[in-house]
Protein backbone atom coordinates (compact mmCIF):
# COMPACT_ATOMS: atom_id res chain seq x y z
CA UNK A 1 0.00 0.00 0.00
CA UNK A 2 2.83 2.26 0.61
CA UNK A 3 4.13 1.85 -2.92
CA UNK A 4 0.79 2.19 -4.20
CA UNK A 5 0.86 5.56 -2.63
CA UNK A 6 3.79 6.77 -3.53
CA UNK A 7 3.74 5.98 -7.45
CA UNK A 8 0.31 7.75 -7.58
CA UNK A 9 1.70 10.85 -5.49
CA UNK A 10 4.34 11.25 -7.48
CA UNK A 11 2.20 10.18 -11.20
CA UNK A 12 0.12 13.14 -10.26
CA UNK A 13 2.95 15.51 -9.64
CA UNK A 14 4.73 15.02 -12.74
CA UNK A 15 1.59 15.59 -14.32
CA UNK A 16 0.55 18.66 -12.49
CA UNK A 17 3.97 20.24 -12.91
CA UNK A 18 4.19 19.16 -17.02
CA UNK A 19 1.16 21.78 -16.70
CA UNK A 20 1.18 25.78 -17.34
CA UNK A 21 -1.17 25.97 -14.54
CA UNK A 22 -0.14 27.07 -10.90
CA UNK A 23 -0.72 24.08 -8.60
CA UNK A 24 -1.33 24.57 -4.94
CA UNK A 25 -0.62 22.51 -1.90
CA UNK A 26 -3.53 22.67 1.14
CA UNK A 27 -2.35 21.13 4.51
CA UNK A 28 -4.58 20.21 6.46
CA UNK A 29 -4.70 18.84 10.49
CA UNK A 30 -7.87 18.11 12.15
CA UNK A 31 -8.89 16.74 15.78
CA UNK A 32 -11.89 14.51 15.56
CA UNK A 33 -13.99 14.20 18.84
CA UNK A 34 -15.55 10.75 17.95
CA UNK A 35 -17.88 8.20 19.67
CA UNK A 36 -17.81 4.92 18.96
CA UNK A 37 -20.42 1.66 18.31
CA UNK A 38 -18.62 -1.18 17.20
CA UNK A 39 -19.37 -5.23 17.29
CA UNK A 40 -17.03 -7.71 16.00
CA UNK A 41 -16.85 -11.82 15.51
CA UNK A 42 -13.93 -13.57 15.18
CA UNK A 43 -13.21 -17.39 14.02
CA UNK A 44 -10.44 -19.57 13.52
CA UNK A 45 -9.62 -23.02 13.23
CA UNK A 46 -13.24 -23.96 12.60
CA UNK A 47 -14.16 -22.41 15.72
CA UNK A 48 -17.37 -20.21 15.59
CA UNK A 49 -16.71 -16.66 17.57
CA UNK A 50 -19.24 -15.16 19.44
CA UNK A 51 -20.47 -11.45 18.63
CA UNK A 52 -19.21 -9.31 21.09
CA UNK A 53 -20.15 -5.33 21.48
CA UNK A 54 -16.47 -3.95 22.42
CA UNK A 55 -18.09 -1.15 24.12
CA UNK A 56 -20.50 -3.36 26.52
CA UNK A 57 -18.77 -6.52 26.62
CA UNK A 58 -14.95 -5.66 26.85
CA UNK A 59 -15.19 -2.12 28.39
CA UNK A 60 -13.63 -0.46 25.58
CA UNK A 61 -13.61 3.02 25.96
CA UNK A 62 -16.65 4.08 23.63
CA UNK A 63 -15.45 8.55 23.54
CA UNK A 64 -11.82 9.18 22.31
CA UNK A 65 -10.30 11.58 19.65
CA UNK A 66 -7.66 11.30 17.20
CA UNK A 67 -5.41 13.86 15.05
CA UNK A 68 -5.97 13.24 11.38
CA UNK A 69 -3.67 14.69 8.42
CA UNK A 70 -4.66 15.76 5.06
CA UNK A 71 -2.79 16.81 1.70
CA UNK A 72 -4.31 18.13 -1.43
CA UNK A 73 -2.36 18.75 -4.46
CA UNK A 74 -4.78 20.75 -6.32
CA UNK A 75 -4.71 22.43 -10.21
CA UNK A 76 -7.82 24.32 -11.32
CA UNK A 77 -10.71 21.91 -10.70
CA UNK A 78 -8.54 18.48 -10.50
CA UNK A 79 -7.60 17.45 -6.92
CA UNK A 80 -5.49 14.36 -5.95
CA UNK A 81 -6.11 13.88 -1.71
CA UNK A 82 -4.63 12.07 0.58
CA UNK A 83 -5.41 11.71 4.64
CA UNK A 84 -4.31 9.11 7.41
CA UNK A 85 -5.95 9.18 10.89
CA UNK A 86 -4.32 6.08 12.94
CA UNK A 87 -6.93 4.96 15.92
CA UNK A 88 -6.46 3.42 18.65
CA UNK A 89 -9.04 2.01 21.82
CA UNK A 90 -8.04 -0.10 24.42
CA UNK A 91 -10.47 -1.51 27.84
CA UNK A 92 -10.73 -3.43 30.99
CA UNK A 93 -13.48 -5.51 32.00
CA UNK A 94 -14.66 -8.78 33.73
CA UNK A 95 -16.22 -10.86 31.27
CA UNK A 96 -20.47 -11.15 32.24
CA UNK A 97 -20.80 -14.00 29.44
CA UNK A 98 -18.08 -16.10 27.98
CA UNK A 99 -17.15 -14.93 24.75
CA UNK A 100 -14.67 -17.47 21.89
CA UNK A 101 -12.41 -15.34 20.06
CA UNK A 102 -10.24 -16.68 17.40
CA UNK A 103 -11.08 -19.77 18.14
CA UNK A 104 -10.30 -19.24 21.85
CA UNK A 105 -13.20 -19.44 24.83
CA UNK A 106 -12.59 -16.34 27.80
CA UNK A 107 -15.52 -17.93 30.24
CA UNK A 108 -17.15 -15.34 32.19
CA UNK A 109 -16.23 -13.83 35.02
CA UNK A 110 -12.66 -13.62 33.70
CA UNK A 111 -10.91 -10.40 33.68
CA UNK A 112 -9.77 -9.28 29.84
CA UNK A 113 -7.76 -6.51 28.44
CA UNK A 114 -8.98 -5.54 25.33
CA UNK A 115 -7.65 -3.43 22.29
CA UNK A 116 -8.27 -2.53 19.13
CA UNK A 117 -5.71 -0.66 16.14
CA UNK A 118 -6.83 0.98 12.34
CA UNK A 119 -4.68 2.79 10.39
CA UNK A 120 -7.43 4.73 7.86
CA UNK A 121 -5.99 5.69 4.35
CA UNK A 122 -7.48 7.50 1.88
CA UNK A 123 -6.69 8.17 -1.54
CA UNK A 124 -8.20 9.46 -4.26
CA UNK A 125 -9.05 12.12 -6.89
CA UNK A 126 -11.62 14.75 -7.13
CA UNK A 127 -13.05 17.12 -10.05
CA UNK A 128 -15.10 19.99 -9.14
CA UNK A 129 -17.76 20.77 -12.17
CA UNK A 130 -18.41 23.63 -10.25
CA UNK A 131 -15.78 26.11 -9.32
CA UNK A 132 -16.73 29.63 -9.13
CA UNK A 133 -17.43 32.35 -6.28
CA UNK A 134 -16.45 29.70 -3.54
CA UNK A 135 -18.91 27.49 -5.23
CA UNK A 136 -17.83 24.11 -5.39
CA UNK A 137 -19.63 20.98 -6.63
CA UNK A 138 -17.50 18.09 -7.77
CA UNK A 139 -17.18 14.17 -7.76
CA UNK A 140 -14.75 12.15 -5.86
CA UNK A 141 -13.61 8.82 -6.77
CA UNK A 142 -11.17 7.66 -3.34
CA UNK A 143 -9.63 4.43 -1.91
CA UNK A 144 -9.88 3.86 1.49
CA UNK A 145 -7.34 1.62 2.76
CA UNK A 146 -7.73 0.12 6.67
CA UNK A 147 -5.05 -1.90 8.25
CA UNK A 148 -5.68 -3.06 11.96
CA UNK A 149 -5.71 -5.42 14.48
CA UNK A 150 -8.15 -6.53 17.75
CA UNK A 151 -6.65 -8.25 20.71
CA UNK A 152 -7.99 -10.25 23.68
CA UNK A 153 -5.45 -10.86 26.74
CA UNK A 154 -6.70 -12.30 30.12
CA UNK A 155 -3.60 -13.09 32.24
CA UNK A 156 -5.38 -15.37 34.53
CA UNK A 157 -6.06 -18.09 31.86
CA UNK A 158 -2.82 -17.30 30.05
CA UNK A 159 -4.72 -16.22 26.83
CA UNK A 160 -3.39 -13.23 24.50
CA UNK A 161 -4.95 -13.66 21.18
CA UNK A 162 -4.92 -11.24 18.46
CA UNK A 163 -6.63 -10.59 14.72
CA UNK A 164 -5.32 -8.57 12.12
CA UNK A 165 -6.74 -7.28 8.78
CA UNK A 166 -6.12 -4.96 5.65
CA UNK A 167 -8.60 -4.34 3.35
CA UNK A 168 -8.61 -1.75 0.47
CA UNK A 169 -12.17 -0.42 -0.31
CA UNK A 170 -12.85 1.94 -3.67
CA UNK A 171 -15.12 4.28 -2.76
CA UNK A 172 -17.40 6.96 -4.91
CA UNK A 173 -18.68 10.33 -3.72
CA UNK A 174 -19.63 13.85 -4.16
CA UNK A 175 -18.37 17.31 -2.29
CA UNK A 176 -19.60 20.67 -2.41
CA UNK A 177 -19.60 24.18 -0.86
CA UNK A 178 -21.49 27.59 -1.13
CA UNK A 179 -19.91 30.64 -0.37
CA UNK A 180 -21.31 32.79 1.98
CA UNK A 181 -21.01 36.58 3.23
CA UNK A 182 -17.81 37.76 5.68
CA UNK A 183 -15.08 35.50 4.72
CA UNK A 184 -18.02 32.08 5.68
CA UNK A 185 -18.67 29.04 3.43
CA UNK A 186 -20.87 25.98 4.50
CA UNK A 187 -19.40 22.30 3.00
CA UNK A 188 -19.18 18.93 3.28
CA UNK A 189 -19.00 15.67 1.37
CA UNK A 190 -19.89 12.19 1.26
CA UNK A 191 -18.26 9.07 -0.05
CA UNK A 192 -19.22 5.14 0.27
CA UNK A 193 -19.59 1.91 -1.32
CA UNK A 194 -22.26 -1.03 -0.38
CA UNK A 195 -21.89 -4.49 -1.77
CA UNK A 196 -25.36 -5.36 -0.39
CA UNK A 197 -26.25 -6.46 3.43
CA UNK A 198 -22.76 -7.78 3.54
CA UNK A 199 -20.94 -4.93 3.43
CA UNK A 200 -20.92 -1.24 3.32
CA UNK A 201 -18.98 1.48 4.02
CA UNK A 202 -20.23 5.30 4.38
CA UNK A 203 -17.64 8.66 4.94
CA UNK A 204 -20.05 11.79 5.44
CA UNK A 205 -19.03 15.13 7.01
CA UNK A 206 -20.70 19.03 6.91
CA UNK A 207 -18.77 22.44 8.43
CA UNK A 208 -18.94 25.63 8.45
CA UNK A 209 -15.53 27.62 7.24
CA UNK A 210 -13.80 30.56 7.81
CA UNK A 211 -11.33 32.05 6.12
CA UNK A 212 -9.73 34.59 8.28
CA UNK A 213 -6.48 35.88 6.01
CA UNK A 214 -5.08 34.70 3.06
CA UNK A 215 -3.90 30.95 2.73
CA UNK A 216 -5.67 29.97 5.99
CA UNK A 217 -8.47 28.17 6.79
CA UNK A 218 -10.55 27.37 10.29
CA UNK A 219 -13.62 24.74 10.20
CA UNK A 220 -15.89 23.26 12.57
CA UNK A 221 -18.35 20.51 11.92
CA UNK A 222 -19.61 17.01 12.06
CA UNK A 223 -18.46 13.70 10.95
CA UNK A 224 -20.12 9.86 10.48
CA UNK A 225 -18.01 7.23 9.47
CA UNK A 226 -20.15 3.50 9.13
CA UNK A 227 -17.78 0.10 8.09
CA UNK A 228 -19.99 -3.24 8.09
CA UNK A 229 -18.17 -6.53 6.83
CA UNK A 230 -19.31 -9.63 6.80
CA UNK A 231 -17.65 -12.95 4.90
CA UNK A 232 -17.84 -16.35 6.47
CA UNK A 233 -18.19 -16.77 10.18
CA UNK A 234 -16.36 -13.48 10.30
CA UNK A 235 -18.12 -10.08 11.31
CA UNK A 236 -17.26 -6.49 11.78
CA UNK A 237 -19.39 -3.28 12.43
CA UNK A 238 -17.49 -0.18 13.17
CA UNK A 239 -19.42 3.35 13.66
CA UNK A 240 -17.67 6.98 14.43
CA UNK A 241 -19.59 9.75 14.97
CA UNK A 242 -18.52 13.33 16.41
CA UNK A 243 -17.87 16.99 16.05
CA UNK A 244 -14.34 17.86 13.85
CA UNK A 245 -12.09 20.98 14.39
CA UNK A 246 -9.88 21.65 11.53
CA UNK A 247 -7.06 24.15 10.30
CA UNK A 248 -5.77 24.26 6.73
CA UNK A 249 -3.05 26.34 5.13
CA UNK A 250 -2.21 26.90 1.43
CA UNK A 251 1.07 27.07 -0.17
Amino acid sequence: MRKFLVAALVLCAVVFTGSKAEAIVDVEARYWFTNLDANAKFTADSVVGTQFDLVDDLGIDDKKGFLEGRITLELGSSKLRYGYVPMKWSGSKTLTQSIVFAGTTYTASTQVDSELKIDYHRLGYEYDFIDALNNKLGVIFEVKYFDGSASLKADSLGFNKTESFKAPIPTVGIAAQVGLPFLFSVGGEVTGMTYGSSAYILDAEAGVNIKPMPFVLVSAGYRVFKLHVEQSDDMAEIKLKGPFVTLKADF
